[in-house]
């Protein structure tokens, strides 16, 4: 069945459906560029010297023959202004993109567009003759958000909801698409600036946190106790964390330590957390820029993960997750699931990423279940870990790409004799931005924060999990002294 987008000149209809159609793998279609092709010529050429009502017979004709197209179609604005159309596009989904005339105005380029030959401010006068007709379509606003960020909005609209619980005996996890919208009567909602600037319609009076690390700190712990005191918050309530790592490890070590122990549920809203910072009850925050180092056990109560919330992600977030995801294939022995569909990874293709959410989940939580606390086998998890958390202290560079950073360094090394390691370093070579990957870096500094690393066994050495082969690893007790001196 076809997609319809509709919406006003400069609202992102094009770039919006192209970056859709990747996501789900369809077909994408423009009907102005059809045409244009169709005539073999400009459509400022077309009105200039055949007249708009040649332009919308044309559009009109094509526009019919679009009804057995399984993909998404981007029409143009004025598609709306005939009755017939508008019959036509009630029968299948359309939705109108929705973005103020404040903003097109700055986004909207003149070129090609006859009905602007006069000037940008001919949009008012355009709005207002047709924002009744649009209005009659399902509406969706896609105000101050990115391309991700209005694309991932729109697969709320278009897609089905689909639930799978991922069994595990350790930790509750349930993959639900367009999970975010069970949140709509709940309450003690802890929310990021950033998932509630775009999914916020389903959240009843949330707390609103900052994005980023910084909220990780002993004054928002304080400030957090309060709040819940003055809510009268008590054992039998539940906090309900909505964002990546930082929200899940902060209100996860609220959770853990108010009244000695509440309930809290997650869910996990970037690839980074879904596949590693929401799993496995770890909870944390940070002391001046050491990571994690204030931490506890503490499982949620469930873990709900909606795989269309992570479509929103900037790229660097984005590829954040997809190194964490590949760090747990290296140990469980998958990485074809990984370099066999780098494209598709790239595309965010949305049944590639389901895979790979799915993989690295059930393959994290059978790795905790056998050591919950940590002691043994768990720390296989850390790889890339050692050097990552020291180049994200030194740097700041965001945790996944530094792990990124990390498992290179690591790999080069440790792992000297790895059969694979090309194919690995060459992947890994292609998803870590450049930038990262030519830092120049001062080991002294690098070196002071690995030995401030919560592994450290002794003053001497601390313990590295190490890859022999894709799929076997071995933890080692590194001396301290060999990687001052190897680095």
């Amino acid at each position: 069945m076809p997609i319809f987008l509709i919406g006003m000149m400069g609202c992102g209809k094009t770039t919006i459906g192209k970056v859709l159609s990747e996501i789900l793998n369809k077909r994408f279609i423009d009907l102005d560029e059809e045409i244009e092709k169709k005539e073999n010529m400009k459509i400022s050429d077309i009105f200039s010297k055949k007249g708009e009502n040649y332009f919308r017979e044309i559009e009109s004709n094509l526009l019919f023959q679009m009804k057995d197209n399984d993909a998404i179609i981007s029409t143009g604005g004025g598609i709306i202004l005939k009755k017939i159309n508008r019959e036509f596009l009630k029968k299948y989904k359309t939705l109108f993109l929705y973005v103020p005339i404040e903003e097109i105005l700055e986004r909207v380029d003149i070129k090609n567009r006859p009905l602007l030959k006069n000037g940008k401010n001919k949009l008012f006068e355009i709005w207002e003759d047709r924002k009744d007709l649009y209005n009659q379509f399902e509406k969706v606003n896609l105000s101050n958000l990115s391309v991700y960020e209005s694309a991932a909005k729109i697969l709320y609209y278009i897609t089905e909801n689909n639930e799978e619980i991922i069994e595990n005996d350790f930790q509750s996890v349930i993959l639900k698409t367009k999970g975010l919208e069970n949140l709509k009567n709940e309450k003690n909602i802890f929310v990021s600036n950033s998932v509630n600037r775009i999914y916020g319609d389903y959240f009843n009076c949330p707390y609103v946190l900052d994005d980023g690390e910084k909220i990780k700190n002993f004054d928002n712990l304080d400030i957090l106790y309060r709040y819940l005191i003055e809510k009268e918050i008590n054992r039998s309530d539940s906090l309900i964390a909505v964002g990546g790592g930082t929200v899940t490890d902060l209100i996860g070590y609220v959770g853990a330590t108010f009244k000695r122990g509440v309930k809290i549920i997650f869910y996990p809203t970037t690839l980074l957390a879904q596949v590693d910072a929401a799993l496995g009850g770890k909870t944390a925050v940070n002391l001046d820029k050491i990571k994690n180092v204030i931490g506890t056990f503490y499982k949620p109560e469930k873990v709900i993960i909606d795989p269309l919330s992570i479509i929103s992600l900037k790229e660097e977030n984005y590829i954040e997750g997809i190194i964490e995801a590949f760090k747990v294939s290296l140990i469980d022995g998958n990485i074809n699931l990984f370099i066999d569909n780098i494209e598709k990874i790239k595309k965010r293709d949305l049944n590639t990423l389901i895979k790979i959410i799915k993989y690295a989940v059930k393959v994290k939580l059978d790795i905790v279940s056998k050591d919950p606390y940590d002691k043994n086998i768990r720390k296989a998890l850390n790889l890339g870990h050692t050097f990552g958390h020291a180049f994200e202290s030194y740097t700041n560079i965001p945790h996944g790409l530094s792990v990124g950073w990390g498992l290179i360094k690591e790999l080069e090394f440790f792992s000297t004799n790895l059969k694979d390691k090309e194919y690995i370093l060459d992947f890994l070579n292609k998803i870590i931005p450049r930038n990262i990957l030519n830092m120049e870096i001062n080991n002294e500094n690098l070196i002071k924060y690995i030995y401030q690393d919560k592994k450290i066994i002794s003053k001497e050495e601390i313990t590295i999990p190490v890859i022999e082969e894709v799929g076997k690893f071995k933890l080692k007790n590194i001396n301290l002294k060999h990687i001052k001196n190897k680095y």
